[in-house]
């Protein structure tokens, strides 16, 4: 099989791409989507984290991707989700196409921490007296050990957040529509009683996704229901945040701060209340009240390639006929 990957992947994974496609060819492309190495219609396109960002921000280069890979057997998507407009064109464009769900669980419950962290710890100001050359005492509590955490989403990302959170000794609580057991939960609430599981978190982890059922769940019943202490942090899709409210509520101090991974749109626009309310122009107190970040966009390199190359001779190279793969053990969707 032709399998197309970007250049710049490819290099950073070499050894592991071609360890694991052995008897394969591989199609290179460079950020222009020109073919640099091979030739031929691809059977199998991996679209890195690299390809999808470029697709956001220039449609000509998506174009030109979707003609290279139209009538693609398999195409494998790096992201979660299927409703934004790039990965329903490479539905479209693809006999066979999936997503990335459950392969994301470590790198971004690892995120969550990074930001709780981040924020407990004072990491920022501590950068900030580094730079500077100061040296001085700083009061913060540093410690997570019997505080809360609530997730909304206990799927698997969610439920990778709650096993690091039990190492912290933390107390962790959780909304699902469908009952679960996990050693690693405290308490499971219904959807209905997201606003009860709020009063009582330190921090509040968002995993959902985006469905009808789940647009703006977070609104301003929701932050004002959580402790004025609270960090809140996004991890699901944007559009289950209301950004205005968010913003409101960062401005009137009804919770902590904020670090998201994802927003609606992405990038956000110039006009979002929430890049106004942390411009310089505004009071600075703000510009430390909000952590924007969005991870995936800033990494260098593909961080999710291993995965996808061990899910993909995992469950796809031992089946013959790839069409035939059963939806329920791979989240596939047949064109």
């Amino acid at each position: 099989m032709k399998i197309c990957v970007s250049e710049f992947t490819f290099k950073a994974f070499e050894e592991l791409l071609t360890d694991s496609f052995i008897n394969d060819e591989f199609i290179l492309i460079d950020s222009e989507s020109n073919i640099v190495h091979g030739e031929g219609k691809p059977d199998i396109a991996l679209v890195s984290y690299e390809l999808m960002f470029k697709a956001l921000k220039s449609e000509v280069f998506f174009s030109k991707y979707l003609s290279l890979i139209d009538g693609c057997l398999y195409v494998q998507g790096s992201w979660a989700g299927i409703e934004t407009t790039q990965a329903k064109a490479l539905i479209s464009h693809s006999k066979n196409f999936s997503h990335g769900g459950g392969i994301h669980a470590i790198p971004i419950a690892t995120y969550v921490f990074a930001q709780i962290l981040r924020s407990v710890k004072s990491i920022d100001a501590h950068i900030k007296m580094q730079n500077q050359k100061e040296w001085k005492q700083m009061m913060s509590v540093g410690e997570l050990t019997d505080l809360s955490i609530g997730i909304t989403g206990f799927g698997g990302i969610g439920q990778e957040v709650a096993r690091l959170a039990k190492s912290f000794r933390m107390n962790v609580y959780a909304t699902k529509r469908t009952p679960v057991l996990s050693d690693n939960l405290d308490r499971l609430f219904k959807p209905s009683e997201l606003n009860e599981m709020l009063t009582k978190c330190d921090f509040v982890v968002n995993c959902l996704p985006s469905t009808p059922d789940t647009h703006k769940v977070f609104s301003h019943a929701q932050f004002q229901a959580m402790k004025p202490s609270a960090m809140f942090i996004n991890v699901g899709r944007g559009e289950s945040v209301d950004e205005e409210s968010l913003a409101q509520a960062l401005k009137e101090k009804e919770i902590l701060c904020a670090a998201l991974d994802t927003t609606d749109p992405e990038p956000l626009n110039s006009t979002s209340p929430l890049l106004i309310i942390t411009s310089p122009n505004n009071n600075t107190r703000l510009l430390s009240t909000i952590i924007t970040m969005l991870s995936e966009a800033e990494y260098d390199m593909d961080s999710s390639c291993p995965n996808k190359v061990s899910f993909f001779n995992t469950r796809i190279r031992k089946r013959k006929n790839i069409p035939n793969l059963n939806p329920c053990v791979f989240p596939l969707i047949s064109r």
